[in-house]
């Protein structure tokens, strides 16, 4: 039993994840081979699908089980294409690989890894109290014990709770860690606690080691002497329990965590990438997924990730002009791929203040407020 659950979270929380985010890189055209990157899409897909299915389950109160079995289906679907897709490229994924971990700095390389296995440990042998686990575990629980979404009170079991806020309809991540748990079949508090930041600690280091590989132009001593600063400025970070450095370690499993610590800087990391490559449509669908995950994680999910992406744009533009290099026509085309990509934060936030603007007779209100 615990050898076949292993086998599952493997399954589960890597090589899906590998495999659905390779299949969106293979379009692009720097990062096709890149694993670390892919990871970090793959995860990002995970949520943006996971926010496209289950809010309008929770509004039309769809089982819980039907939500698990189409999102597994859709999840296989696509690392099944991408596998058929990749196989021959799989020779070139080790290779690369290889050559990478040669090029590596040894010692900045192994005081990186130690870091973060020091915050890796704290998860594994620690337990941090946190009130708002009262509704995040709370309501994973209450999902895979009623077979519902959203229905009952995860703090109290009532049926006319907090479960009906639309700030926590509109971005249910706390299903999220329902559906793992009953991927893997280990109880949702376990879940949270010791096995989401073994995946979730990782993928912030990644994402701040690509941000950094862009920025020092690939010198790895650079990027990975940043990565150890880094380090060492998130474990002195506990300063105050509402820095993104104490969400990280106190409340990763968390959707507020999981925006203020991978979708933000991951917006950052998309937007690099996206001036790099002239915004291409392949861009487009990324920075798309990126503000999809988003609005899956919390409120402010469906603001900040388009707002830092049109901040972004127009400081891009800003140096062209200054630099001279600015071209009109690929200004619009870059403007216009960000505001089509933000939609779905602005529909979000359009729903989000719906009510006050509604007839509480009128079938929407009811839908969305009942």
């Amino acid at each position: 039993m615990i050898i076949l659950k292993m086998l599952m979270s493997l399954l589960i929380l890597f090589i899906i994840p590998e495999l659905v985010g390779l299949l969106v890189l293979r379009f692009t055209k720097n990062d096709k081979n890149n694993l670390i990157y892919a990871f970090i899409i793959g995860y990002l897909i995970e949520f943006a699908i996971g926010q496209i299915l289950i809010v309008p389950m929770i509004l039309y109160e769809v089982s819980f089980t039907i939500l698990l079995k189409i999102y597994s289906i859709i999840m296989l679907i696509l690392a099944v294409i991408s596998l058929l897709i990749n196989f021959v490229r799989i020779k070139e994924f080790f290779q690369n690989v290889m050559q990478s971990v040669k090029e590596l700095p040894k010692l900045l390389t192994l005081l990186v890894i130690m870091l973060v296995g020091i915050q890796l440990y704290g998860f594994l042998v620690y337990t941090h109290i946190d009130d708002d686990d009262a509704f995040y575990i709370g309501t994973a629980t209450t999902t895979v014990e009623t077979d519902s979404l959203y229905k009952y009170s995860g703090t109290t079991g009532a049926d006319d709770g907090e479960q009906f806020l639309l700030r926590y309809r509109l971005g249910p991540f706390p299903i999220y860690s329902a559906i793992i748990s009953k991927l893997i079949n280990i109880q949702p508090a376990i879940v949270s606690h010791t096995i989401l930041p073994f995946i979730f600690v990782p993928i912030v280091y990644f994402i701040y080691f690509l941000i950094a590989n862009e920025l020092f132009k690939k010198d790895i001593n650079s990027s990975l002497l940043f990565l150890l600063i880094l380090n060492i400025v998130f474990i002195w970070g506990g300063y105050s329990g509402r820095t993104n450095f104490a969400f990280l370690f106190f409340r990763i499993w968390q959707g507020k965590s999981i925006l203020a610590n991978i979708i933000i800087p991951a917006t950052w990391l998309i937007m690099i990438k996206a001036e790099e490559n002239g915004f291409k449509f392949i861009d487009f669908l990324l920075l798309l997924i990126l503000n999809f995950a988003g609005t899956f994680t919390t409120t402010l999910g469906a603001a900040l990730p388009p707002i830092i992406i049109m901040v972004l744009w127009f400081s891009y533009e800003i140096y062209k002009i200054l630099s001279k290099q600015f071209k009109l026509g690929k200004g619009i085309k870059s403007m216009v791929i960000c505001l089509l990509s933000s939609i779905p934060s602005i529909v979000c936030g359009i729903f989000h203040f719906a009510p006050y603007f509604l007839e509480s007779e009128s079938y929407l209100y009811n839908l969305l407020c009942k």
